[in-house]
């Protein structure tokens, strides 16, 4: 294998070249390119067919034309991807073994490589040399991002921007690692995301898919006060007795996107009882049945359970409730109403499937049984499969 040096070498001159020849992509990081108010926006020089998009943490980064190959960090930003035309492209991912292709099969004509997907991950945290290695055309990672779920460090995340290519992205999971930046919401950052691969017409498109769903949606839904309470909750290595983990619904980030869309805030059995400097109450099982939730999403069920190898549903989730002495008497549990949910690291794809699977878990005598992963029948789906695939493929 080659030194450190001799890589970095080699990439400088490589990178230059395709530069100059018109091949290459992202030819620069600029700074302060975001107004005093935060917002996270694109402007265009006006010379030849540059444009620069603009996002913190890493400010601006200047294009001669889209990003061919690029790496991403966790789900959300391949689902971005993917929802921009744009699978083909991701080269590398934290955790590519892990993206929920099952709902991209309901989607005909979308793929997703996994197996062909680096995984910087997979073996340990990738460190500077990898991304030398990979030699890609982008990193849609913020710094922060970088600097706490890779070995890379400020002036690794410098070096690789100043010989391989840049950084841009933000974490939108939840407020994490933005205590000196806006934090964006999906639709924010996908936005930029579209404007980074200059696809904004498909971009728009989704967007207005996505909000036809919700006006639809919201126009069904009963009034406030006769919706169920909702408990959005975990347990601790799948032991109810030994505590339980009551997150936050109104917390902004992709986590909690849906929650928020559907107005489950204003239903929320724990309303009011959080911690002020936490996004999730610790509470034990006789918390939870005082407050007594009607429904419990459960945090994680799809992702952490019904697709993880060795995890079974009924076994580590519904039999440590109903076996309990306490949580069987809580509401939820007799009533058969815990629900597996969801994608933690949303894009606009996962988004789209998994509102249409709360609304479905909240409201299944206005929208019909909750279905997991599988397809609904036709006339109980909440958004056209065909439609999404056909955005996707560019042919809208």
């Amino acid at each position: 294998m080659s030194s450190k040096s001799d890589r970095r070498d080699s990439s400088i001159v490589s990178r230059r070249t395709f530069a100059r020849l018109g091949g290459g992509t992202a030819i620069g990081a600029l700074a302060g390119c975001l107004s005093d108010t935060g917002d996270a926006s694109t402007e265009t020089d006006g010379t030849d067919d540059a444009y620069e998009v603009c996002m913190e943490p890493a400010s601006c980064v200047e294009f001669d034309e889209p990003p061919a190959e690029f790496a991403v960090y966790h789900q959300s930003w391949v689902d971005i991807a993917i929802s921009l035309g744009q699978a083909d492209g991701v080269a590398a991912a934290a955790f590519p073994g892990r993206f929920p292709v099952g709902y991209l099969e309901q989607l005909p004509g979308v793929e997703f490589d996994r197996d062909g997907t680096f995984a910087l991950q997979e073996e340990g945290d990738a460190d500077v040399e990898v991304f030398y290695e990979l030699g890609l055309d982008l990193h849609l990672i913020d710094p922060y991002t970088a600097e706490n779920y890779f070995a890379l460090d400020w002036d690794d995340v410098d070096e690789l921007e100043a010989n391989v290519a840049p950084f841009i992205g933000s974490w939108i999971r939840r407020p994490q690692f933005t205590d000196d930046h806006p934090h964006y919401d999906l639709w924010e950052v996908y936005d930029e995301a579209a404007q980074v691969f200059q696809v904004q017409e498909r971009g728009e498109a989704f967007r207005d898919l996505h909000a036809e769903m919700l006006e639809e949606i919201r126009a069904e839904l009963p009034p406030v006060e006769e919706r169920p309470t909702v408990g959005y909750l975990n347990f601790d290595d799948f032991d109810a007795a030994s505590g339980i983990d009551v997150f936050n619904p109104a917390l902004p980030g992709t986590q909690t996107q849906t929650l928020r869309d559907l107005g489950v805030p204003d239903h929320d059995a724990f309303a009011g009882v959080y911690p002020d400097d936490d996004y999730r109450l610790t509470a034990d099982l006789e918390l939870m049945l005082e407050y007594d939730p009607e429904v419990i999403v459960y945090h994680n069920g799809l992702d952490g359970v019904i697709r993880r190898e060795g995890r079974d549903w009924g076994a580590d989730v519904i039999e440590p409730l109903e076996s309990d002495p306490v949580a069987s008497e809580v509401t939820a549990v007799q009533n058969g109403r815990v629900y597996p949910w969801h994608e933690m690291e949303q894009g606009p794809i996962l988004n789209t499937f998994q509102t249409e699977a709360l609304a479905k878990s909240l409201y299944p005598d206005v929208f019909g049984e909750p279905t997991g992963m599988e397809a609904p029948p036709e006339d109980e789906r909440l958004f056209d499969r065909q439609r999404v695939a056909d955005i996707i493929n560019g042919e809208f």
